[in-house]
């Protein structure tokens, strides 16, 4: 029997519509490393708080770091162990080979990322996303307490490791007045050249100061989003999604208890980046990112669950259509997001890089947002799937 992708009628709108505001979601996190040079922050202040002079960009980022910093990647990460799991099910009903066809799904996300990083924008989580769920193939099998095991325990290794991670940074940033230079020059350099340099400059400049930063960054990013996989691989075994109804009162729960988890770690989080233990700021800094790596993933499960609950409202599902759209077509938008973004900020484009603040930033996004919503909606009217999602199967469905 041969694959085919999935139909219409199979879709579960919920999971695009919460893929959607994911997405809108991360691109505003992502705004500040669009226009900014957090890749090559000089000290730990820096990092999210750049430009942030005025009460309008005050505001803002608070705003994104209370509600949006650490919290809508888990969403995503979450969706796509949930969306392996329908995948994977989907093949086995029909009694073919799940692990050649997930393999070749994620050797072409993969590839995409890899070109991603590379070409466009240093920022990419595609590659580890595909090399992290290939991962999944270990667990598909496995019993729904061990999955949950393995979740729980990823995510709290990959909090150890960004806590030693941080604080040693930090501590010999303290006392290397010679790397404390060298890091300070080389932000002043990733200012100069990312918002004048042509696209061979800044591509020069990105291979060799950004790009391996990523890839030595998959040691932390691989246990923290292989975790995440697997508490949506979790819910799909357990049918959280495709049984909505029938699972309403594990929902509930989970939105009661990760709201007061999530929100009391996220007010504990925005108080320790903006220091108010007042101590050295790298200590603050490196106390407040370990404590996002729980409490980013809980508040997550309460907008998922606020979310899921809401939708049971079929009315508000209707009207919610265009962000489904936008997220059934995640891959392209998630693409197309970064082209239009480095066309705007570097200097082969606008050139505004280091020269936008944190509101006007947040304003450009809702405009590229709003733009792709409409976009995504009226090219769905005309074809099944976007672009690089028509693309994404034919690799995977051909033989």
């Amino acid at each position: 029997m041969k694959g085919n992708p999935i139909s219409d009628t199979e879709r579960i709108i919920t999971i695009d519509i919460i893929r959607g505001i994911a997405l809108m979601a991360i691109l505003m996190a992502n705004m500040v490393a669009f226009k900014t040079p957090v890749f090559q922050e000089a000290n730990f202040v820096l990092e999210g708080r750049l430009l942030v002079e005025g009460t309008f960009n005050q505001i803002a980022d608070y705003l994104l770091h209370l509600f949006i910093h650490g919290k809508f990647y888990p969403m995503f990460s979450l969706l796509f162990g949930l969306g392996f799991f329908l995948f994977y099910d989907r093949l086995k009903q029909k009694e073919l080979n799940g692990n050649r066809y997930f393999t070749k799904r994620a050797l072409f996300l993969l590839l995409i990322g890899i070109l991603h990083v590379t070409f466009i924008w240093s920022g990419d989580i595609l590659h580890t996303y595909a090399i992290a769920g290939l991962f999944l193939l270990l667990f598909v099998n496995r019993s729904l307490k061990v999955i949950l095991i393995w979740a729980i325990s990823l995510v709290f290794v990959s909090m150890v490791i960004m806590f030693l991670s941080l604080l040693g940074y930090g501590a010999l940033m303290q006392f290397e007045s010679e790397l404390q230079v060298t890091r300070q020059q080389l932000f002043e350099q990733a200012m100069m050249i990312l918002s004048n340099g042509t696209y061979a400059e800044i591509l020069e400049f990105r291979l060799l100061n950004e790009v391996s930063l990523m890839i030595l960054n998959l040691i932390f990013t691989l246990p923290n989003v292989l975790g995440l996989f697997l508490i949506g691989l979790y819910m799909g075994k357990k049918g959280m999604f495709h049984n909505i109804e029938g699972s309403l009162p594990l929902w509930k729960k989970i939105r009661l208890h990760s709201f007061w988890s999530g929100g009391l770690l996220a007010v504990l989080f925005v108080f320790l980046i903006y220091n108010g233990l007042n101590t050295p700021y790298w200590l603050s800094y490196t106390l407040a990112y370990t404590i996002n790596i729980i409490g980013g993933p809980l508040l997550m499960l309460w907008y998922v669950s606020t979310i899921v609950l809401a939708l049971q409202n079929k009315g508000r599902t209707k009207r919610l259509m265009p962000i489904a759209s936008y997220g059934r077509m995640a891959l392209t938008n998630y693409i197309a997001q970064s082209i239009i973004c480095v066309f705007i900020f570097y200097g082969f484009g606008f050139g505004l890089f280091g020269s936008v603040g944190i509101a006007v930033g947040i304003g450009i996004a809702m405009v590229i947002i709003s733009f792709q919503v409409l976009v995504s909606h009226y090219w769905l009217t005309k074809y099944k799937q976007g672009p690089l999602e028509a693309l994404w199967r034919k690799w995977t469905y051909s033989k």
